[in-house]
């Protein structure tokens, strides 16, 4: 029994007491006594979490006896931000066209600092070698009749070479990789704007970013919701991931498909979905599509494509020379390429319209935003068929002196010591019609050069920006146009 043991034990000590001196007696009973209460004392604390804070100053406490200290985390790691090394370029291209499109991708490629390859359908021929540093390093696709079996419903061997493409690009990737950028070997991008679009977006979820088709035709035949590898398209690390292990399963399934079709397919078979994003341009036109460039949607441009098919996109230019001169534009400030800014000089009933980076147009009436928010239609169809032809709304092209602009484009531009950038804009070529008569006569023919000076870094607020227009000191043929932020309650018309 428990009480007789404590007798027992009592027994003993007291026998033990009349053997032993007495000041040793009394520091054993301390001794004991002190273990006694320090034990006791633990033990209570473990029942009862927060007792032991009454008797231990504050200075010893331990944290892990406080019942208000929270569970340790360890530090979230913060991720940089994307930037071009994370983006990996897939051009498809070709042996019989690259002789006289390098000069496209070279326009933008970046040597040792862009990444990615042009693929070809094979190894290229003297007249393209020795392979320029300057240009994307190449690779060769593959046959695919090398597997025989897999692909023999295909229409064609060169359907599949898209996803070849993407799948080496996949293969030879390295971890920092985020994003797959899909283009052709006629395709221009703004790579800053580029990256500055892609980081908007978690690269660690399925993304399929671009745009569809300006021509209705070519959206109803293939989809709305296809992104066109002319006009580029991005997808995110773990889609590409996703799409290379289906994509043969995917090919035996569409066999009749091809290239974005195809991909287009796949990535709807697998939940994913067009993230739309204005900037992408198929450029599914033809002829002069100045009148696009002059009235571009408030949103920087990503990409342009087919300019074997239009028209150089500036007078007296070549299409190599017209693209060159366009990005050397570009290196200034992308975000504002091409962005519209209208403003007016009521006295003589004028709207200005700049297109920074590319033009100017002088109507001898006022028109109100909404309306030159529209492009003039200066170009043509994809194809032949019946209106309606394009996905956004246009102004047509009429011998109307009051409807037509005068027509300035981009000479020079230059960053100032202010912390401006100015941009010189000439007449290249007349408008050949007579002054606007029912606005009091006051014609725009004698303007011969246009000077637009702008902030060097512009503003993305989601705000348009405004200007003021005046008449350069002493000079009649001369305009100065000043790009500022809107007045509160400002308005265009």
């Amino acid at each position: 029994m428990p009480f007789e043991n404590n007798n027992t034990n009592l027994n003993k000590l007291g026998q033990m007491s009349q053997h032993l001196p007495l000041s040793i007696l009394c520091r054993w009973i301390a001794v004991s006594g002190s273990v006694l209460f320090f034990l006791h004392m633990f033990v209570f604390s473990v029942k009862h979490r927060g007792t032991l804070n009454l008797v231990v100053p504050s200075e010893l406490k331990f944290s892990s006896f406080s019942s208000s200290s929270p569970p340790f985390s360890p530090p979230e790691t913060v991720e940089i931000p994307t930037d071009i090394s994370h983006v990996v370029f897939v051009i498809v291209g070709s042996v019989t066209t690259w002789k006289h499109r390098r000069g496209y991708i070279e326009s933008w490629w970046r040597p040792n600092i862009t990444r990615g390859h042009v693929f070809l359908e094979q190894p290229p021929k003297r007249d393209l070698l020795p392979w320029p540093q300057t240009s994307p390093p190449f690779r060769i696709n593959k046959d695919p009749s090398a597997k025989p079996g897999n692909y023999t419903k295909l229409t064609s061997q060169t359907a599949i070479r898209l996803y070849q493409s993407l799948s080496d690009s996949f293969f030879n990737a390295s971890d920092s990789v985020r994003w797959f950028v899909v283009a052709d070997d006629d395709t221009l991008f703004f790579l800053d704007n580029l990256v500055e679009v892609l980081n908007k977006y978690d690269h660690k979820k399925h993304y399929y970013i671009g745009m569809n088709s300006e021509n209705i035709w070519s959206n109803e035949v293939f989809s709305y919701d296809m992104g066109y590898g002319g006009g580029g398209y991005a997808l995110s690390y773990l889609t590409v991931e996703a799409l290379v292990g289906r994509m043969e399963e995917c090919i035996r399934r569409y066999p009749l498909m091809f290239s974005d079709l195809l991909s287009f397919l796949c990535l709807s078979d697998m939940g994913v979905d067009l993230t739309l994003e204005k900037g992408f341009h198929q450029i599914d036109l033809h002829g002069d599509i100045s009148g696009l460039l002059s009235a571009h949607p408030h949103s920087p441009p990503i990409s342009l494509h087919h300019f074997d098919v239009i028209n150089p996109i500036f007078p007296t230019m070549s299409r190599q020379e017209s693209v060159n001169n366009l990005m050397k534009t570009a290196k200034t400030d992308q975000t504002r390429l091409l962005q519209q800014t209208i403003c007016y000089r009521r006295e003589i009933n004028w709207s200005v319209s700049i297109s920074w980076g590319y033009s100017v147009q002088i109507y001898e009436t006022i028109i109100a935003r909404s309306q030159l928010k529209r492009p003039l239609e200066t170009f043509t169809p994809w194809r032949n068929v019946k209106p309606p032809f394009y996905r956004f709304n246009t102004r047509r092209v009429t011998k109307d002196p009051c409807e037509m602009p005068h027509l300035l484009f981009l000479d020079s531009t230059v960053e100032e010591n202010n912390g401006e950038v100015s941009g010189t804009y000439r007449v290249k070529t007349a408008r050949r019609l007579p002054p606007c008569v029912s606005n009091g006569n006051h014609s725009a023919l004698v303007v011969t050069q246009v000077r637009v000076a702008a902030p060097t870094l512009h503003k993305k607020d989601g705000r348009i920006e405004c200007c003021d227009v005046r008449f350069a000191n002493n000079k009649t043929d001369v305009l100065d146009v000043k790009i500022r932020d809107c007045m509160k309650d400002e308005i265009l018309a």
